[in-house]
């Protein structure tokens, strides 16, 4: 079952989201980039977002892209550096959907987020289907590492670090 808020949407007020929510079953919430907006974290495609701003940003998170081209990856490196998440706060919303989950209402949430700020204001049964700023992962081998880490290496000079499998 799906539904929708804001304008147009089939809620008239909170109540009835909640009643609604008490109703439903299994609930499952989509996430994207507009949840963290309130947190700083700009969008990619709104008027002030990543990629309108920025058209080569795109390129950043294309994965063809970035494999086949070094020193688009030494630039990625060196963006995640100062990427918004690592400051950025929960807002209202993340800390909505944590109560609701706590509350047995909300299964689990799906985000198209990078950022951790679900986990951050609670959620536990969190999907990121885009992956995570807080882990890399290898693609040849799989080995996970934290982000932290392997930035550390990008700010002592290694602008492309590599996999230490």
């Amino acid at each position: 079952m799906a539904a929708g808020g804001g304008s147009g949407g089939v809620f008239e007020d909170d109540r009835s989201v909640g009643a609604w929510l008490r109703t439903a079953g299994t609930v499952t919430v989509l996430t994207g980039a507009g949840i963290s907006t309130d947190s700083g974290i700009p969008d990619f495609r709104g008027p002030n977002g990543v990629w309108t701003r920025d058209p080569k940003a795109e390129r950043l998170s294309t994965l063809q892209d970035y494999l086949a081209d070094p020193g688009l990856r030494a630039e990625a490196w060196r963006r995640r550096l100062d990427h918004p998440a690592w400051s950025a706060r929960p807002n209202p919303a993340h800390t909505a959907l944590a109560r609701l989950e706590e509350a047995d209402l909300v299964a689990a949430v799906v985000t198209q987020n990078i950022d951790g700020l679900h986990q951050r204001a609670g959620s536990r049964r969190v999907i990121e289907i885009h992956g995570t700023i807080w882990w890399v992962t290898c693609v040849d081998c799989g080995l996970r590492t934290p982000m932290r880490d392997v930035l550390a290496r990008v700010e002592t000079g290694e602008a492309d670090p590599r996999c230490l499998r």
